[in-house]
């Protein structure tokens, strides 16, 4: 550290040997300081008694940062009645305090200002040479102390810029965090380029992308896609993540004139690589830039296994777009929470399911293939049409309309629901057109495949439930809609008349054209008051 102003005479050869000496006990104690990897107050400790003993110093002291980047000043000596801090504050150089010589340095870390130093010797040195001599050795006490407080700097700003970016990755919405995180690591270290690509949780083989210019958010697979990498991801897909052909770091590096590094991120317990960072720049980058882009990509490791088993959970009930708008919303969790809501509601159970199960399979596993396939395309078709799965009882599939965001109508509700429950009827229907479909209901003696539905619109109590949080709904407008669709006959779908009132707000041609059977009233077990519902014909 050098002062900032030009000394006006040249040292004595024996102020040169005493400045030697000084150099050669300070350097010998700060290696011990290092060796034992002290602490600041240790290493000021050791080094302040000795460096008054051999300048002739009455006091010293000095203010930097600490090991928690908190501004503190260490002294040593009497200095009388003003606090050595408020000294330092003032200009630096050489001036008379009461009785002694006050001399003042700024310190500075890669030329950063990160506190100052000063010594208070004892009578007047103010002239010229004196001056200059004072000068000389604060400048070699501060010489020495710039490793130790470099290496603390450094170590200190390193711990303080992952729990920044540890904080960003915290963000309830993860691509928020992460562009914070990113925008937060290139605010410290030189970042020109850097590519999070990483596997979609629900769907391995779908790639999703953020990349970064200078911090910023440049491209983004969902809104805001880079045609380069685009086309890079329709060629070589998931083995992107491997990365054996280096693609990657020829679109980002070769390609552009530019080095890469490549970290990767693996999941914790099943080593299975969940995505890839890759950086970019002219120079490349130094190890403390790289030391601190694995640590984040230790934090982005798990932040990502969070953010995939969120993704996964969701992914049970609602389809993609739906759990991308609702992991965007920091308090998506207010969604997820039971609310009194009026719902569509669909029940769905196919013909016969009993005798089909007991006399036309040969086994547990074909019914299961069975099942697995038909219920897969019902799902998909609530989905479609907005809903939520439910659950499956048995072979009866259950869905919901409205949640999570309970943004449509009553009408909109109930059009969604009978727009569903046509699209199961006509593709349970169509599967008797199948050889073995076709031969197994001849083998049960039914005519052929088909599902009897009861739809519903009514008030019930709607969010994630149990231990195992699943979405679900409460009410005694469920209960009649399962006793409803145990009512349907062979491909009948079964209407509330709730449900059938609430489609007179629509004036879509498609529900104006829909027909329905009389106004039908039929007591059920366990249910207070007779079911009041139309036949969808």
């Amino acid at each position: 550290m050098k002062a900032s102003y030009t000394l006006p005479a040249e040292p004595s050869l024996e102020e040169l040997r005493m400045l030697r000496h000084l150099h050669r006990t300070l350097d010998e104690l700060v290696e011990e300081s290092l060796k034992n990897r002290e602490s600041l107050h240790q290493t000021f400790d050791r080094c302040f008694p000795r460096i008054l003993e051999l300048t002739g110093a009455r006091a010293i002291a000095l203010t930097t940062r600490n090991e928690e980047l908190a501004e503190q000043t260490w002294t040593e000596g009497p200095w009388g009645d003003r606090h050595p801090s408020l000294l330092l504050e003032e200009a630096s150089g050489v001036r008379r305090l009461e009785d002694g010589t006050l001399v003042t340095q700024p310190l500075d870390v890669v030329g950063t200002r990160v506190g100052s130093m000063g010594m208070l010797f004892p009578g007047d040195h103010t002239g010229v040479l004196e001056s200059a001599r004072l000068v000389r050795v604060l400048e070699t006490v501060a010489e020495l102390l710039d490793t130790v407080l470099c290496l603390v700097h450094t170590a200190a700003e390193k711990h303080h810029l992952i729990i920044q970016c540890n904080q960003h990755l915290s963000n309830p919405v993860f691509e928020v965090g992460m562009d914070q995180a990113v925008l937060a690591l290139s605010q410290r270290v030189r970042l020109p380029g850097c590519l999070l690509l990483y596997r979609d949780a629900v769907r391995p083989q779908v790639l999703h992308y953020r990349t970064w210019r200078h911090g910023h958010l440049e491209y983004e697979s969902t809104e805001r896609p880079g045609p380069h990498l685009e086309r890079l991801i329709q060629k070589h897909g998931p083995e992107l993540l491997t990365g054996v052909d280096g693609s990657l770091r020829h679109l980002f590096g070769q390609a552009r004139g530019r080095t890469s590094e490549v970290v990767l991120i693996s999941g914790s317990s099943s080593g299975e690589l969940l995505g890839k960072i890759v950086l970019w720049s002219d120079e490349g980058f130094s190890s403390y830039t790289m030391e601190i882009v694995r640590v984040l990509a230790s934090g982005l490791s798990q932040r990502l296994l969070d953010y995939n088993r969120e993704r996964i959970h969701l992914s049970q009930f609602f389809r993609n777009n739906t759990i991308d708008e609702l992991l965007r919303d920091p308090a998506y969790a207010n969604h997820l929470r039971p609310q009194d809501q009026e719902v569509g509601i669909l029940f769905a159970d196919i013909n016969g399911f009993t005798r089909i199960c007991e006399q036309g399979f040969d086994s547990p596993k074909a019914i299961g293939r069975f099942v697995d396939e038909w219920s897969a395309r019902v799902v998909d078709f609530i989905w479609e049409h907005g809903g939520v799965f439910d659950k499956m009882v048995g072979d009866c599939v259950i869905g919901l309309f409205g949640p999570p965001f309970f943004e449509t109508s009553r009408g909109q509700r109930a059009e969604a629901v009978l727009r569903t429950a046509l699209d199961i009827q006509e593709y349970t229907a169509s599967l008797s057109a199948r050889d073995e479909v076709m031969a197994l209901c001849k083998k049960v003696q039914l005519p052929g495949l088909g599902v009897s539905i009861g739809v519903n619109l009514a008030h019930a109590n709607c969010g994630l439930f149990g231990p195992n949080r699943n979405y679900t709904a409460f009410s005694t407008g469920m209960n009649q809609t399962a006793r409803l669709q145990a009512l349907g006959a062979f491909r009948e779908t079964l209407v509330m008349e709730g449900a059938r009132h609430a489609l007179a707000e629509s004036q879509d041609p498609w529900v104006e054209g829909l027909k329905f059977g009389p106004l039908t009233e039929t007591p059920v077990k366990n249910v207070g008051q007779p079911l009041r519902y139309y036949k969808l014909l």
